[in-house]
């Protein structure tokens, strides 16, 4: 897929959560930033296990949350992924094998999600004795840039590619004070198209950069 249809499609989500703005304010939405750390277990197993070591993957970043109080949200979220590893080759049975060449692998991906909460609503006397948690299960869509480079390697080796993927999340937020809240939950990434154009990828046939992740967020805000 196009850089320009990826542009084209980040623009299109912008632009709705810039016209949803005005309608959710009057609802005394909440804005909330979050920082986020994020663990996946990537489709392409045997292109990441045998450059970076393993299919798992840690990603860092942050976002900010838009929550009206009709407990829709609408939420921004950066992360990236950079990691140092080798060239691998596999042969006709499957079989990876290192072959001692470094290289460097980066993901970047920038997702929006639209989802609903479901508070638990609870009597006065027992907020006061229990942590307040908030379910909540959302979709999305998302631009996803990969490179994978090394000094020593011909274009046909390395991979740049950017491609639109589909994600699905659900999880709960602990509010663990006020104006403090931590969310766990887990992830499922689409990403077809992106690998698979080069390197170890094309020949262990692996195009989907998707996977299962489990995130954890600490979120500023109410």
């Amino acid at each position: 897929m196009s850089l320009g249809l990826v542009r084209a499609t980040s623009a299109a989500v912008v632009c709705v959560l810039l016209t949803a703005t005005p309608v959710v304010a009057q609802r005394q939405t909440a804005v909330r930033p979050f920082a986020i750390f994020t663990v996946e277990r990537f489709t392409a197993a045997t292109t990441f296990d045998a450059t970076l070591g393993s299919s798992f993957q840690p990603l860092w970043g942050g976002g900010l949350e838009v929550t009206p109080r009709n407990n829709v949200f609408l939420d921004f979220t950066v992360s990236r992924l950079n990691r140092h590893g080798q060239r691998a080759f596999v042969d006709d049975n499957g079989q990876a094998f290192q072959l001692g060449v470094p290289l460097h692998a980066s993901l970047t991906p920038i997702e929006f999600t639209i989802g609903r909460r479901f508070p638990i609503r609870r009597k006065p006397a027992a907020r006061r004795r229990r942590m307040t948690v908030i379910p909540y299960v959302g979709v999305g869509v998302g631009a996803y840039r990969y490179d994978e480079t090394s000094d020593s390697s011909t274009a046909d080796e390395d991979v740049e590619a950017t491609h639109v993927g589909f994600l699905a999340v659900g999880g709960a937020e602990f509010r663990v004070s006020r104006w403090l809240g931590i969310a766990a939950d887990a992830q499922y990434t689409r990403v077809p198209g992106i690998l698979g154009k080069g390197g170890l990828s094309q020949r262990a046939d692996e195009h989907d950069l998707g996977g299962i992740a489990g995130r954890v967020r600490v979120i500023l805000g109410k």
